[in-house]
């Protein structure tokens, strides 16, 4: 009995540690998806939107307690299904077409028509001066089609300032040599390659001329991988840019391939950038277009008045100030880390009481507009100053018109 009731807890415990060492994967929205990838206290990238096409099966969050994986949480995008990847790696030329379009962008690598492709495309501002991330590349055309001419392909574009063509970030660190099942194997770059052989279960002999299975046969399909590699690139801070992480499948549906992007690892590094010197430099070249006067350094702020046109004894934003409140929106949504203070003037017709209560409301306008344009309400906060601080003392109608305005204080 003792024997009996020792052997079931062995089972249950080894059937437990296969579980754990086992890819289990969730669907969630592209949205999330994103955000899994950059680490929750990173508050130097800012993702401005994001956006999934391809097969709906082909891209899933994944984890894993096995240690011999060189990612254990993350994305995963394949050519084929992304929860096959969890199979025991019984087959040298499995796989699954999905029938979707391939890329025009890999076609070009590839030399040749692609299909099946995944693509996350995701818009991003950062406050450094470069960015990075971690992942891997696995792969079913391991070791048979090396060097063969067939490859799947896929890759990491960066597109935006500072980049005529979009870049290529899946490279070797040394090298730049891209990454392909001709470029990292066991023959070529192998420091970079980890053999997955097929596996044989317990008490089954190896067929002639197999290799003995691997420490990931019996929970991960692929047959081969690359160890974790670094995707890095520089871009200028506050400056809009696209990253677009892509793979599809050359010559066949078959022999999927698959990318893996370790989770809170999409960080904004290098040299951190302070703000006021951008701020300048965009209120400067805007000022016509942002109906900016008088820009200057308070401290450690960047104030400006802005001529937003109130009508008089009111608070309603004019048709006129769209657009360059539309521009202040987008300068905004760069300057991610920025806060801003907005205070309301008015002019000198009126009690001091009733000015002050305008000057509030003008405030609170500016800031509702700004907030229905995507901005954080958190981000904003306003004051009404009254008739107290004119810019112009003149009792004039052109100077009344003047002193009817909003003063924008951006700060960290």
């Amino acid at each position: 009995m003792k024997k009996l009731i020792h052997s079931i807890l062995l089972f249950i415990l080894s059937t437990q540690i296969l579980v754990a060492q086992k890819l289990e994967f969730k669907q969630m929205t592209t949205t999330e998806m994103v955000e899994a990838l950059i680490p929750k206290n990173h508050n130097n990238i800012s993702v401005l939107s994001s956006e999934y096409i391809g097969g709906p099966h082909s891209i899933a969050f994944f984890t894993t307690e096995n240690a011999n994986m060189p990612i254990q949480q993350g994305i995963t995008m394949s050519t084929g299904i992304a929860e096959w990847a969890a199979k025991p790696n019984t087959s040298r030329n499995s796989g699954l077409g999905v029938f979707t379009p391939g890329d025009h962008r890999l076609d070009s690598i590839a030399g040749q028509f692609t299909v099946d492709a995944a693509i996350l495309e995701i818009t991003f501002v950062a406050s450094s001066d470069q960015i990075s991330f971690e992942y891997f590349f696995a792969s079913e055309e391991y070791p048979e089609f090396v060097r063969k001419g067939v490859n799947d392909v896929f890759a990491f574009f960066i597109e935006g300032p500072g980049y005529k063509t979009p870049h290529n970030m899946a490279i070797l660190p040394e090298s730049g040599v891209p990454i392909t099942v001709d470029n990292v194997n066991a023959v070529y770059h192998p420091q970079y390659y980890i053999e997955n052989p097929m596996w044989i279960p317990e008490g089954y002999a190896l067929p002639p001329g197999a290799s003995k299975p691997g420490p990931l046969s019996a929970y991960f399909q692929f047959d081969g991988m690359t160890t974790l590699l670094e995707a890095r690139a520089n871009v200028e801070p506050f400056k809009i840019y696209k990253l677009t992480m892509l793979i599809a499948d050359v010559g066949d549906n078959i022999y999927d391939s698959g990318v893996f992007i370790k989770a809170n690892s999409l960080r904004s590094l290098g040299k951190i950038c302070p703000i006021q010197p951008f701020l300048i430099s965009e209120f400067t070249t805007r000022k016509l277009v942002l109906g900016v006067d008088r820009i200057r350094m308070v401290e450690d702020s960047v104030v400006f008045d802005k001529m937003v046109h109130f009508d008089f004894n009111s608070y309603d934003l004019m048709p006129e100030d769209t657009l360059s409140l539309n521009e202040l929106a987008n300068i905004l949504t760069r300057c991610f880390k920025s806060k801003l203070k907005l205070y309301g003037h008015t002019d000198d017709v009126g009690s001091i009481d009733y000015n002050q209560e305008l000057s509030e409301h003008r405030a609170h306008s500016v800031a509702n507009y700004l907030i229905s344009k995507g901005i954080d309400s958190t981000r904003i906060t306003t004051e009404g100053k009254g008739k107290l601080f004119p810019i112009t003392p003149e009792q004039t109608d052109a100077a009344r018109q003047k002193n009817r305005r909003v003063e924008f204080l951006f700060y960290e």
